[in-house]
């Protein structure tokens, strides 16, 4: 069964007394995030991938979590050879563009009464590198975070920072890949050691990173300071995405922290729909949470057909 044939179902539409509940319920309970893998420009569909599926379950999504290659370019001219290369086939890569100054789908985005307060990342071996460090200077360099866009509702969270959230939840970052496998990588792509080590003695719930612990996925790649650093803070959870594949946790040594790896978001799923793996629930009610990756037949109801005004 093709995406085109499935049909969405609101099993709760916003003005539901169950859906008014939730929301005043989450205020003293769980809160509740979503988890995105590698979006590579894809920002709003993300959030109207959560508005959706928020609308569908009586759920209210506090806020967004990213695991870098959000695909910050918001000049098109300062892409990289392989983003180029892939915004040449699909404009959704170039999708930075649409959140960097007003615009009317931007808007329309971040409008709806259900859209999330803020989208939180990391960066990955995808992102204009420079254009970012210029805009962390902008505000406070003393805050832990950053916006990239005209809303205020994408924040980058330092490299070897911690932010806390709605909620409470502590999130910590560390950027770029370990380049032991890619040579080419630049070196502001490149995971810092001093940041890993700055970000082991701090306090936090959540690690966001781009690569891997070392020889989770394959071995030889990933970084052997992100497993270090693991091992030394003990989230919760730490998530990671880089690698292409369907989402999974990875088990083994890793002590009280749950490790997960997230597809990305690219929206070529069959029929266009959104990929399996490629965002989970976390919930987390201030000392403990859960970690669970949303339906795959719900995320075959999304498509980059219906992105925009899926009913």
């Amino acid at each position: 069964m093709t995406c085109a044939l499935i049909e969405s179902r609101r099993l709760f539409p916003s003005t539901h007394p169950v859906f008014v509940t939730l929301n005043e319920k989450r205020k003293v309970n769980d809160h509740h995030y979503l988890v995105f893998g590698d979006l590579h420009g894809r920002i709003l569909p993300a959030f109207r991938l959560a508005t959706e599926w928020c609308r569908d379950h009586g759920v209210v999504i506090d806020d967004l979590l990213q695991v870098g290659d959000m695909g910050y370019f918001p000049d098109p001219a300062r892409m990289d050879k392989a983003t180029q290369r892939h915004a040449k086939k699909d404009p959704l890569e170039l999708g930075a563009q649409l959140i960097v100054e007003p615009n009317p789908l931007a808007d329309q985005v971040f409008d709806e009464a259900e859209c999330a307060s803020t989208l939180w990342h990391t960066l990955g071996n995808h992102e204009d590198y420079e254009t970012i460090e210029e805009r962390s200077t902008n505000g406070s360099g003393n805050q832990a975070d950053f916006p990239l866009d005209a809303y205020v509702k994408v924040r980058c969270i330092r490299n070897g920072k911690a932010s806390t959230l709605p909620g409470g939840l502590r999130v910590g970052a560390l950027w770029g890949i370990s380049g032991k496998r890619r040579r080419k990588t630049p070196d502001k792509a490149r995971i810092r050691t001093q940041c890993a080590n700055q970000l082991s003695g701090t306090n936090f719930d959540v690690l966001l990173t781009h690569d891997s612990p070392a020889d989770a996925i394959y071995e030889n790649s990933g970084s052997e300071a992100i497993r270090l650093l693991i091992h030394l803070a003990q989230p919760a959870f730490a998530f990671f995405g880089h690698y292409h594949g369907i989402g999974e946790e990875i088990r083994g040594g890793y002590g009280r922290t749950r490790v997960y790896h997230l597809n990305g978001l690219e929206l070529q799923g069959r029929g266009g729909c959104a990929e399996e793996g490629s965002v989970g629930l976390l919930k987390w009610n201030g000392k403990e949470g859960s970690f669970e990756y949303l339906d795959p037949e719900w995320l075959k109801t999304f498509t980059r057909q219906n992105w925009k005004h899926r009913t």
